[in-house]
């Protein structure tokens, strides 16, 4: 199960009658609980990090308590729907009962378990609780995946298009700086030539790599990473030498992936073109690409690294890295890269990792890819930095 599934069972026992017993039972049963006074305390836990259900005694749902707790269920966003189960006091008349059962109505459809609790009933009742919760969290997962890809499906079309429309006035720019060309120039106007020729035939590169982008996306075949990541580092040679930026590749030939190759390019492409922001004035940047098992499954794959000798990210930057239109570049970043390539990698089913440090000195950021050949998913331990890792 992922670890950003919440199955703790909350639990609202005022008065501390059968806590305990409760409690042991479930956690005998493999039931994380969590114990709470009043339903207000449940109710902030529920908002921090939601749960997997509410067990909560009758002696703790006054009209007020109820009141609140049915306003934070209808906060719930749309896939969520949280179980609830209610342990209602001992001695109830029916009449009594089905006048709570109206009490109730503002919280949806909850469990009511009677006392004296047969405790077996109760396990059984907060697992089935649990159960259904699961598969709410398995829906909402399912939802982001689809939602991702049609985001990326969206920001694919919308690079295409860009790109050709940057094509035709490039054409034209092309066409006439070759009619210059054949004109006479004194050396120094042949230089600037040369020059415009050739940072407009890398623009016209950016152009044609973007196309491949959308047309790849939806393409699966098998690549060699070595390859993608030489086609990504070609377009930033110009910048590369220029910034006075050592370039160090170290690939292991391995043997081609199963995968598709417009999108882990555009992965290569994001975090080269970071790694090339944060270092800048002659600095060093490390491309690494081998063949690795997962250490923790035994999985088969491929490791590509990307590290550099940059200022680095503190740790507030680095809590919300991949999140969407998060960036350090002010205007000159959308803060769309790094999310789109966790959508790209968790894709192929495979991992992705950063540490970093902000330190003077000993600053630099390592960022570590793992792709499994057989496309199952690995969580890959985080590496040391630049300085530290044998690259």
């Amino acid at each position: 199960m992922p670890a950003n599934y919440d199955m703790r069972v909350l639990m609202v026992f005022p008065l501390g009658r059968d806590t305990e017993l409760v409690r042991t039972a479930l956690e005998q049963s493999h039931c994380h609980c969590e114990t709470f006074k009043d339903i207000e305390g449940a109710i902030e836990a529920l908002r921090f990090g939601n749960a997997g259900a509410l067990l909560v005694a009758e002696e703790a749902l006054g009209n007020k308590a109820v009141a609140i707790l049915a306003e934070a269920l209808r906060e719930q966003p749309p896939w969520s729907d949280l179980p609830v189960l209610v342990v209602l006091a001992g001695g109830n008349s029916k009449p009594k009962g089905a006048q709570q059962e109206r009490r109730y109505l503002p919280l949806g459809e909850i469990t009511l378990l009677e006392r004296p609790m047969h405790i077996a009933t109760l396990v059984s009742s907060v697992k089935a609780a649990l159960r259904a919760r699961r598969r709410q969290y398995e829906r909402r997962t399912a939802e982001e995946v689809l939602r991702q890809n049609d985001k990326l499906a969206a920001l694919g079309r919308l690079a295409s298009t860009i790109a050709h429309e940057i094509n035709n006035p490039l054409s034209a720019v092309v066409n006439l700086l070759y009619l210059l060309s054949g004109t006479p120039l004194n050396p120094e106007q042949r230089q600037f030539l040369d020059v415009a020729q050739g940072e407009l035939a890398r623009v016209s590169e950016i152009a044609a790599q973007t196309l491949t982008f959308n047309r790849q996306n939806g393409k699966r075949g098998q690549a060699s990473m070595s390859e993608l990541l030489d086609s990504v580092l070609k377009l930033y040679h110009a910048r590369l030498t220029s910034a006075g930026i050592a370039v160090e590749r170290r690939y292991q030939n391995t043997a081609p992936l199963m995968c598709y190759p417009g999108e882990l390019r555009q992965v290569f492409a994001n975090l080269i073109g970071n790694a090339f922001d944060a270092t800048r004035k002659e600095g060093r940047i490390v491309v690494r690409e081998r063949a690795a098992v997962h250490p923790k499954t035994g999985q088969e794959g491929i490791r590509i690294v990307v590290a550099d000798t940059g200022e680095g990210m503190s740790a507030q930057v680095k809590a919300h890295l991949f999140e969407t239109f998060n960036t350090t570049k002010e205007t000159q970043g959308t803060g769309l890269g790094l999310w789109i390539s966790k959508g790209i990698i968790d894709k192929h089913l495979g991992s992705i990792h950063v540490r970093s440090s902000d330190k003077q000195g000993s600053s630099g950021t390592v960022f570590s890819i793992f792709l499994p050949q057989d496309a199952r998913g690995a969580v890959e331990p985080p590496l040391p930095l630049l300085d530290k890792v044998s690259l």
